[in-house]
């Protein structure tokens, strides 16, 4: 069933809202010149002060690439509701469910052509990218970002055991 003007609206709204908060003013990082000067300068510093440095930068990166990359799905939904094609799966042409939109207001595809399409990226791609693919995955997942189950941790756990 396509969505109604009413509906389209609500998204619209949802999607500008998150824009909004998604390209908003960022909080300025220190460069890692400065934040490692900060650390050099201490008496009792210790490697693993700078590793923890080194891993929050890269978690820091990752996220901001994240957003970016939302951001993106945002506009382009944004684009797709202007052109009259939002709420229709780019795979197979059929309506994405109310439900799904409202938990994913940038999604392209119904649930079923979205695992399709990462059942077969999973497929293709080489086992270092599936598991880096993963590990972003349970960077950016709320409910696994502080869970130490994650597979990201399995594997830090895992490097760290075998030093």
């Amino acid at each position: 069933m396509a969505l109604t003007k009413e509906q389209t609206q609500h998204f619209y709204h949802k999607l500008l809202h998150m824009q909004k908060e998604l390209s908003g003013e960022k909080k300025k990082t220190q460069s890692m010149t400065e934040e490692v000067g900060e650390l050099s300068n201490g008496v009792d510093n210790h490697m693993a002060d700078h590793g923890t440095l080194v891993t929050d930068r890269m978690t820091d990166q990752t996220v901001k690439e994240i957003d970016r990359e939302l951001l993106e799905e945002v506009n382009h939904a944004l684009q797709k509701i202007k052109d009259g094609t939002y709420g229709i799966c780019e795979k197979t042409g059929q309506d994405i469910p109310y439900e799904r939109l409202e938990a994913v207001p940038y999604a392209r595809m119904t649930v079923e052509a979205q695992a399709d399409v990462e059942d077969d990226l999973e497929t293709d791609a080489p086992s270092f990218e599936r598991e880096f693919h993963q590990q972003v995955k349970d960077l950016s997942n709320k409910e696994t970002i502080d869970q130490k189950s994650s597979q990201t941790y399995e594997i830090l756990d895992r490097e760290q055991d075998s030093n």
